[in-house]
């Protein structure tokens, strides 16, 4: 059994995304409906060192190669420094959608999902902004975009729709981005599946929302073990070396040893700042 103890005094409306940055040794998160994204200090206890906050929401980050912060902005993509540069936009202002969970794959690109803020189900993208600056759809027929990760060696690409309670796992491409029909990997029925790491042993480790836990799967989506969260609403994770971090919502970050360390992030290789606002055809 996993112990699980608090990293922060602090409660967030709904923290996630959280990214280990070994770097800049920084662990970065985000609490989403206050727009605010925060740094922290970590080596066994956290410290919040800068705290960056954007006039919208915001649903993810992740460390540039050069140390700035790219993030999922409510309505595109926006890169952090003294002042915020927006790039990309991909979902007009005021839709009844906003950008989610997102992560960057092992070439550098950086994905993010949509999700519906009304009872729309199946009409959300998965985006991917591509290392020119233009942005793709990698999946569509979404309901709420969440956890993101890849296999080991690059080939095998997970994404969850947590509405309908499914992993999606699907050939991966890193040199081209090009992506392969998806399978069906794991159903979760008591909770939703949120936000998601995976080891270098290539389970997939998710947070369940409305269960309070972290659920460890085999590649193929065996459940292998269950960490328990003093908290229901488990939003995501990360690995800082073997140790794991947990966001959650109307709650703090907690924290657990295990016996294994995860994937390394890759960071975003593309332009910084990014382009100057602009409608996408996409929309």
């Amino acid at each position: 059994m996993m112990t699980v103890h608090p990293l922060s005094t602090e409660t967030y409306a709904l923290a996630e995304g959280p990214v280990w940055d070994p770097v800049a040794e920084r662990l970065l998160w985000v609490d989403i409906p206050t727009g605010r994204v925060m740094e922290g200090a970590f080596d066994g206890d956290l410290t919040v060192t800068a705290t960056h906050t954007l006039p919208c929401m915001v649903g993810a980050v992740v460390p540039a190669a050069d140390g700035s912060l790219l993030t999922a902005a409510e309505y595109g993509f926006a890169t952090l420094g003294p002042d915020l540069a927006m790039g990309p936009r991909v979902l007009a202002e005021g839709a009844p959608s906003r950008l989610n969970d997102g992560a960057c794959d092992p070439a550098g690109r950086f994905l993010a999902g949509g999700m519906a803020r009304d009872d729309r189900r199946g009409q959300e993208r998965l985006y991917r902004l591509e290392l020119d600056g233009s942005v793709s759809v990698v999946a569509e027929g979404l309901t709420i975009s969440n956890g993101l990760g890849w296999s080991p060696d690059g080939r095998t690409f997970y994404n969850v729709d947590s509405v309908p309670g499914v992993v999606w796992a699907r050939p991966y491409d890193v040199e081209s981005g090009e992506t392969g029909a998806p399978s069906e990997i794991l159903r979760v029925d008591d909770g939703l599946p949120d936000g998601m790491a995976v080891d270098v042993e290539g389970n997939l480790w998710i947070a369940i929302w409305g269960r309070g836990e972290v659920r460890r799967h085999s590649p193929g989506g065996r459940l292998l073990s269950t960490v328990k969260v003093p908290a229901p609403k488990a939003s995501s994770v990360t690995f800082a070396g073997s140790t794991l971090v947990i966001t959650t919502a109307g709650g703090g970050l907690f924290a657990t040893e295990t016996d294994v360390t995860g994937l390394p992030p890759s960071p975003w290789r593309g332009p910084v700042p990014l382009s100057p606002p602009r409608e996408s055809s996409l929309s």
